[in-house]
């Protein structure tokens, strides 16, 4: 017999439970509304260029994304950057781990590093038991800054509510703590490996999407896109179905013949990151001084906590990653310009002229840029959900045939591209446990 299944939405989900269920001999039909594979994590092209909707970066810790990638023929360190942990500030010592070979590399980079005091270093000792009390009890969640009580400030405003912000898109005082234990647990359980920084090389339309896409049609799936499902009733009903869909409109798919997986999916709380795009021209740093420029990744760490914020939290520096662009001004194209995404975390959707000015002010004060340039400026209302401690979230099995994948779903990652691939293998092999049962 034909194993057949309906899967509806081609994002990072979609895509890695169609490439299972093709890998476990299912014939798969792949819905898609928009015209291109990707979801919340596509490029987009914008005056002639190609900018990823949302900048991304992985760590080497996404260990089924990264098999998910070389299992349909990609290789991953020629479509990343590998980057060790390490950031930097607008002012003082950046923070990273050591690159020699030996161990403990996260406490010896605590403790060498000049921009902590004794006192501020010894009080992360308590914290750090309490996160392997974590991740070895069974017990009730509780709040990354419950969590981290008694930290210093300055620790917490450094490395934690970073570290915090730029997994979960939650902030300290509502974040999951047993998420945030588990993200920090498969970041350091191979370091400096699996704590280091994956940086596309490419858009990332190109880097998964456009791929996954063309591998399953190479196997006989069925691929329509730009073809949106408004009832499950538009659907095979004979064959098994997978809603790889965004939580409000599962909602809504589910509400009148499944309510309470509905209620669940539509009770998340969701939370906007807006992405800057822009190049200007480097001040000249006078010889033997340390810039922020140096570094790729930069903390802007006054704003990490602010809830509907305006102002952009990280930066990343794209001149290693983006070719180079003939458009711009005579001073641009006369220089060599520096390429920088400002991203801001728990955005203020609305306001996207004040995350823009801010933005610009930003690369203008510290980062030191002039002649600087908007490129693009993309704002994503519904990025993620809010990760928040006790959040109850919706199972992979809906009912008997109808399955459930997105970074929403149950599962022991917040909302990134490893939870959303995760959730989307973890469908395809429900659905295979599904079909022995009922063989």
């Amino acid at each position: 017999m034909t194993k057949e299944v309906t899967i509806v939405g081609a994002g990072w989900a979609g895509l890695a439970a169609a490439i299972k269920a093709t890998q476990q001999g299912w014939t798969v039909h792949l819905i898609e509304a928009a015209q291109t594979g990707g979801g919340r994590a596509k490029s987009v092209k914008h005056r002639g260029e190609l900018f990823d909707n949302g900048q991304h970066a992985l760590i080497g810790a996404y260990h089924e994304t990264l098999s998910l990638m070389k299992a349909i023929g990609l290789e991953p360190d020629e479509l990343f950057e590998r980057q060790g942990l390490a950031w930097g500030y607008a002012s003082g010592p950046p923070f990273g781990l050591p690159k020699d070979p030996l161990p403990f590399k996260t406490l010896r980079s605590l403790l060498m590093n000049a921009r902590y005091g004794p006192l501020e270093k010894l009080s992360l000792l308590k914290p750090v038991q309490c996160w392997i009390k974590q991740l070895l009890m069974t017990q009730t969640d509780t709040t990354v800054a419950q969590l981290f009580h008694g930290v210093s400030d300055t620790l917490m405003r450094d490395i934690i509510s970073p570290l915090c912000l730029s997994a979960l898109n939650t902030p300290l005082d509502r974040a999951s703590a047993s998420t945030f234990a588990r993200v920090l647990k498969d970041a350091f359980s191979n370091p400096p490996d699996s704590c280091s920084f994956l940086f596309p090389k490419k858009p990332l339309s190109e880097i998964f999407p456009i791929r996954s896409l063309e591998w399953l049609k190479s196997r006989g799936a069925r691929i329509e896109l730009g073809r949106r499902i408004d009832s499950l009733h538009d659907i095979d009903v004979n064959a098994p179905c997978i809603l790889a869909v965004p939580a409000w409109q599962a909602a809504k798919l589910t509400r009148d013949s499944h309510p309470n997986w509905s209620d669940t999916a539509d009770g998340l709380t969701h939370k906007a990151i807006a992405s800057v795009y822009l190049k200007g021209v480097a001040k000249e740093a006078p010889q033997g001084k340390s810039t922020a420029l140096q570094s790729q990744l930069i903390c802007f760490n006054e704003h990490m906590e602010l809830d509907n914020c305006v102002h952009p939290q990280f930066g990343i520096h794209l001149n290693a990653l983006k070719k180079q662009s003939p458009l711009g001004s005579a001073a641009l194209q006369t220089a060599n310009p520096q390429h920088w995404a400002l991203i801001v975390s728990v955005a203020d959707p609305f306001r996207r002229q004040d995350i823009i000015q801010n933005a610009m002010d930003l690369a203008r004060t510290q980062l030191e840029l002039q002649a600087i340039e908007l490129q693009f400026c993309t704002i994503e209302k519904r990025a993620t959900f809010s990760c928040e401690a006790h959040a109850k979230r919706p199972p992979t099995v809906i009912a008997q045939g109808l399955f459930a994948c997105g970074d929403y779903v149950q599962g022991p990652y917040p909302s990134t591209l490893e939870g959303a691939v995760r959730s989307g293998l973890r469908a395809a092999a429900c659905l295979d446990e599904t079909h022995s049962n009922a063989a």
